[in-house]
């Protein structure tokens, strides 16, 4: 199990420098929105959409060469691509330069993470396999933590495009450790010696999704929380910025971490609890994150109306909250579809989630701050961040739903 337990680690720290590369742009929007005299919208459509488009299409045949061939090389060769596309953003000296460096950023990550989700399911045992997804699952709030401090020192000491370069080059390193020192293992190898490890044409695939009803209400439930993530992670710092008067390095350093460590504590809580409950009924795997971002709702509502420090103490709760679903939600989809589907699955869940919610959140608070500025001022994004919460709510509602198929979804997972 040490290989194992390698393996998921290096993995978590691709997914989470991936994330780091993303949320770099959150962190300096107001210095890159300063220099270019841009407006929120044209933000959003920076830190949303550039950033998800292409990659997002390209994850669904990158995902289907997975399922048939080699992982690793996949991986390694995106990590190195998109770390090469932030660190060129860190020299754009206009906006269309730093657009194309974010849509190339874009591309390389196509590769994650359905390629490693499909790995780490091979080399864990299925009773074990929501833990690592929960450990996997942390990678999004390591990745905010190692994204605020960078952005927040080095953008402070360099400026944004220091901090471009400063969160863009650990990725090379990653990579070569990844393609030198990770062996591919063998496909269904977990699932014993009768698992179905057939291939699958890409129309018999898309209609074991559609007919399979707990994957396709995941589906819809992770695109509306993928939204309150995205938007929410997005407009952090620029929020604190502008209600609350804190600067850069305060907002993302304090700030930051604390909704970071409250992140991390919800993925491996999420990991755990799950893990311990579903072992009696399989509806807890779902059930449980769908009452947990109904509870992220108040604690965000609480995190844009309360004075600090309390505001801290809200988003510490919503970001536990939130994040709670992840390891649970990864693991299940994994767990509901063929062995020679399961990247396919999970690149299918991130590009709906990912192009709908959270390339459109940041687009549609953008869209509102601009809307509302004239009237309220620096306080217009305290009301279109009220789109989060709701986003959750609808998110958690299909969760729910969710859990009356889930016990004979896996089950049919597992039928030849």
């Amino acid at each position: 199990m040490v290989r194992a337990y390698y393996v998921l680690f290096l993995i978590t720290f691709v997914w989470a420098f991936q994330f780091a590369n993303i949320h770099i742009v959150n962190i300096v929007l107001e210095r890159i929105r300063s220099e270019f005299q841009l407006s929120d919208t044209a933000m959003g459509l920076i830190a949303g959409f550039a950033v998800v488009i292409l990659g997002q299409l390209l994850s669904m045949p990158v995902a289907r060469l997975a399922d048939r061939k080699g992982r690793i090389s996949i991986i390694s060769i995106g990590v190195a691509f998109w770390s090469l596309m932030t660190t060129l953003g860190g020299f754009a000296q206009s906006v269309t330069q730093l657009v194309l460096s974010r849509v190339g950023y874009s591309i390389g990550g196509a590769v994650s993470p359905g390629p490693g989700n499909s790995l780490i399911t091979d080399y864990f045992p299925k009773h074990k396999l929501p833990m690592a997804m929960a450990i996997m699952s942390t990678a999004p709030c390591i990745g905010g933590l190692i994204a605020a401090w960078i952005g927040g020192l080095a953008g402070t000491s360099w400026g944004w495009r220091g901090a471009f370069i400063a969160v863009g080059i650990p990725g090379f390193i990653i990579a070569a450790l990844l393609a030198f020192t990770v062996k591919e293992p063998v496909r269904g190898i977990q699932d014993g010696a009768h698992a179905d490890t057939r291939h699958f044409g890409v129309g018999e695939t898309l209609r074991f999704f559609i007919e399979n009803k707990t994957y396709f209400l995941i589906v819809i439930g992770f695109t509306f929380t993928g939204f309150a993530d995205l938007a929410l992670s997005t407009w952090f710092i620029p929020y604190l910025e502008r209600v609350h008067g804190k600067t850069m390095l305060e907002a993302s350093t304090f700030g930051g971490t604390l909704s970071a460590i409250g992140g991390l504590v919800g993925v491996l809580l999420g990991g755990a609890v799950i893990g311990y409950l579903g072992k009696k009924n399989d509806r807890w795997k779902i059930v449980g994150p769908g009452i947990t971002s109904l509870l992220a709702a108040p604690a965000l509502i609480g995190f844009l109306f309360a004075p600090m420090p309390w505001a801290y103490i809200a988003v510490f709760c919503a970001m536990l909250l939130m994040a709670f679903r992840m390891g649970p939600i990864l693991g299940l989809v994994q767990s509901v579809v063929k062995i020679r589907m399961r990247a396919f699955a999970a690149a299918t869940l991130f590009m709906v989630g990912t192009l709908i919610g959270s390339g459109g959140g940041p687009l549609l608070i953008g869209a509102i701050n601009d809307h509302l500025n004239p009237t309220h001022g620096m306080l217009a994004i305290r009301y279109s961040l009220l789109c989060v919460p709701i986003a959750s709510v609808i998110g958690a509602l299909f969760f729910i739903w969710a859990g009356r198929h889930v016990t004979r979804d896996i089950r049919r997972s597992l039928e030849p």
